[in-house]
C-alpha cells in the first residue's frame, strides 16, 4: 500500500513537469548558419548572396530569420550572414616578395589594395636550397601583415609541385595531411587575420606537373588537378569557418592562365575546374593572370570566363611580357634614333643592352643604371610596346565588370635564370624601376615608364566616381 501511494506520488510529479521539459528545450535551444550563432527567438537578417556588384545594394538581397525551437525559419534561399557590395580596386602585387611592400613606395601608388603569393612549398621543404636564401624566410611577411592594417590585402596560395617534380597528394594521404597542417599553422594562422581575398592557386597550371593535368586511372578517372585544387579550397574554407574568419574573407579559386588561347579553353581540367568553382556555393569569385601579346587577347580571356560565370572576377597579374620576350628574340635593336641621343650603337641588341649594358649580368659587361629620361625614351621608341597598357586595360576591365587588379609594384635586378633569349624578361613591367634607372634628384625611387602615372589616373577617376 505504501510503495503504491509512493509511486502514485512519484507518477503525478512526473506528469506535472512534463510540459515544462519542451520550454526549456526551447530555452536553450540555438541556431547557427554560415558561422553565425542565434538564441532561441533571435532574429537576424541573412542574405541570398555573398556579395552584389556595384551600383546595386545587399538591403534587396536580404530577408530577417529567426531562431525558432532550435531551427531558422524563413526562406530558405537565404543563407550568408555577410554581404559586401563590391568596390571596384587597383592595387599593387609583390607575388613572392611580400617583403617589398616598402610604406613610402604604397604612399606614392595611392592604392588601398595589396596582393602577395606565399610559394607553400618553399617554406615547407626544408631540404630545398630556397629555404636557406634570407628570401624565402616567413618573417618577411611582417611587412605584408603590416601593409595590410590599413589596406586590403590578397593572399595566393602557390602549389609549385612542378618545381620539385612531385606528383599532386592524394586525397587523404599523409602527404596530403602534412601539407594541411603546415598550411594552417604556419601560413593561415599568421596572414588569415589580415587577408580579405585568398585564391586558393597561383597559376595551377604552370606549377603542375603535366601527367596530373590529366585523367588519371589511379584516381577513378579523375583529374589529380582539379581534385587536389578542390580539396584545398574545401579545406580553406573550413579553416575560415572553424575560426570565425569566413565572413570577412573572401575565397577565390585560380588563378587561370591563358584563357585568350583555344588549346587552355579546351583543356579538360581547366573547364572542370571553373565549372566547379562556379557552381560551388563557397567559391566567392575567379581569379586571373592575363599575361599576354596584344590587349584583345584580354578581352577575350573576359569574354570566355563571363560566359562560364557570373561570379567576381579579379586579375591579380597583368602584363604583355610575351610580347617583349618575342620582341627581343627575333633581334629587336636600338636604333639610330635612340642611338644617337644617348651615344649607344644603333645595331646593339636591346636584349644586350638590357642585360650586359644596364643589369651587367654576362661576363665583361660593366653594367650601369640609366638616367630616367633614357629609359622612358628606350620604351617610347620601341615599336613593340604597348603605349598606356594600364589605361587601355582598365577600359576592358570595366567593360566586363572585374572586381580589380593588381600590378608588379617594384623592378628587382634580374637573376642569372633570366639572361637567356629564351627567358621572360619580368624585370620590364613594374610601377617603379630602381634595378635599372638612377634615383631621382631627391633620391626618391623611380618610376617606371607611364606604369605609374596611369596607375595614379586610374586612382583619381575611380576616387571621383564614388
Amino acid at each position: 500500500m505504501r510503495i503504491g501511494r509512493i509511486l502514485t506520488l512519484f507518477l503525478a510529479g512526473l506528469l506535472l513537469t512534463l510540459p515544462a521539459l519542451p520550454q526549456r528545450a526551447r530555452a536553450e535551444a540555438s541556431c547557427r548558419l554560415d558561422g553565425a550563432t542565434l538564441g532561441e527567438g533571435a532574429q537576424a537578417l541573412f542574405y541570398s548572396a555573398r556579395w552584389v556588384h556595384r551600383g546595386q545594394s545587399c538591403e534587396a538581397v536580404a530577408r530577417p530569420r529567426r531562431c525558432d525551437g532550435g531551427r531558422i525559419s524563413g526562406d530558405s534561399h537565404y543563407t550568408y550572414r555577410r554581404c559586401i557590395e563590391l568596390e571596384e580596386f587597383l592595387g599593387v602585387n609583390v607575388n613572392r616578395r611580400p617583403d617589398q611592400l616598402d610604406p613610402a613606395l604604397l604612399a606614392r601608388t595611392g592604392t588601398d589594395w595589396i596582393r602577395a603569393s606565399a610559394d607553400v612549398l618553399r617554406y615547407t621543404e626544408p631540404r630545398h636550397p630556397g629555404q636557406k636564401s634570407q628570401k624565402w624566410q616567413l618573417s618577411d611577411w611582417s611587412a605584408y601583415t603590416a601593409a595590410a592594417q590599413d589596406r586590403s590585402a590578397i593572399l595566393n596560395l602557390m602549389w609549385d609541385f612542378k618545381e620539385l617534380k612531385e606528383r599532386l597528394p592524394r586525397p587523404g594521404s599523409a602527404r596530403e595531411s602534412e601539407l594541411f597542417a603546415f598550411l594552417d599553422t604556419k601560413i593561415l594562422d599568421r596572414l588569415a587575420p589580415s587577408v580579405r581575398i585568398i585564391t586558393t592557386g597561383n597559376e595551377p597550371f604552370v606549377n603542375t606537373l603535366e601527367k596530373d593535368q590529366k585523367p588519371d586511372p589511379a584516381w577513378g578517372g579523375a583529374i589529380p588537378l582539379v581534385v587536389f585544387y578542390q580539396r584545398v579550397t574545401e579545406h580553406v574554407d573550413s579553416y575560415l569557418r572553424q575560426r570565425g574568419l569566413r565572413d570577412r574573407v573572401d575565397i577565390y579559386v585560380g588563378s587561370f592562365t591563358r584563357l585568350h588561347t583555344q588549346e587552355m579553353r579546351a583543356e579538360p581540367a581547366a573547364r572542370q575546374l571553373l565549372a566547379w568553382a562556379a557552381g560551388t556555393d563557397y567559391v566567392d569569385g575567379i581569379d586571373l593572370h592575363t599575361h599576354v601579346q596584344t590587349l584583345d587577347q584580354i578581352d577575350k580571356t573576359l569574354a570566355f570566363v563571363s560566359k562560364a560565370t557570373d561570379k567576381p572576377v579579379i586579375v591579380t597579374e597583368l602584363s604583355f611580357i610575351w610580347r617583349m620576350r618575342k620582341a627581343l628574340r627575333e633581334g629587336d635593336r636600338l636604333g639610330r634614333d635612340f642611338a644617337a641621343r644617348w651615344g649607344r650603337d644603333p645595331n646593339r641588341l636591346t636584349h644586350a643592352y638590357l642585360i650586359c649594358d644596364i643589369f651587367g649580368l654576362q661576363p665583361g659587361c660593366a653594367g650601369r643604371k640609366v638616367s630616367q629620361a633614357e629609359w622612358d625614351d628606350f620604351f617610347r621608341t620601341r615599336d613593340w610596346y604597348i603605349d598606356h597598357f594600364l589605361l587601355r586595360s582598365e577600359e576592358i576591365f570595366r567593360r566586363y565588370g572585374v572586381r580589380g587588379a593588381s600590378f608588379g609594384l617594384e623592378q628587382s635586378r634580374p637573376g642569372p635564370e633570366q639572361i637567356a633569349l629564351d627567358s621572360r624578361p619580368w624585370y620590364l613591367g613594374f610601377l617603379f624601376s630602381p634595378a635599372a634607372v638612377l634615383p631621382g634628384p631627391g633620391g626618391e625611387v623611380p618610376a617606371n615608364y607611364q606604369y605609374l602615372d596611369d596607375f595614379l589616373a586610374i586612382q583619381a577617376a575611380r576616387r571621383a566616381a564614388r
